[in-house]
């Protein structure tokens, strides 16, 4: 435990520096919400803020902000170290999934939290 302490705080104190992106044209940096994330066409960009409220199974967690809730998923190696807690507001990019058989879904490319 005693190693993880400082590993845990130097992960939060340098995680805004874990991601990189780009930003110009094409980039997708236009935060959006939930509710439009369900109207959105499959494959398509999105940014979303808001918090992970609970883990469904390995790798696939519900997302809410104030206007709704959505599956995430998050591959461990997209988390890149980062500790996620139902209190911590975060910034995810990644891309709508949507099949005919079941809801919208957000595969999330990365994951920053918001301080």
């Amino acid at each position: 435990m005693k190693t993880k302490l400082p590993i845990f705080l130097a992960v939060m104190f340098f995680s805004t520096n874990l991601l990189a992106e780009f930003q110009g044209h094409g980039a997708t940096t236009t935060l959006s919400t939930v509710k439009a994330a369900k109207k959105m066409s499959d494959d398509d960009n999105i940014v979303l803020e808001g918090f992970i409220v609970k883990q469904i199974k390995s790798e696939h967690y519900l997302f809410t902000d104030s206007t709704g809730e959505i599956e995430i998923e998050i591959e461990d190696k997209d988390l890149r170290g980062i500790v996620v807690t139902p209190q911590a507001k975060i910034r995810i990019i990644g891309e709508v999934e949507k099949s005919f058989l079941s809801d919208a879904k957000i595969e999330v490319d990365s994951v920053q939290i918001i301080k």
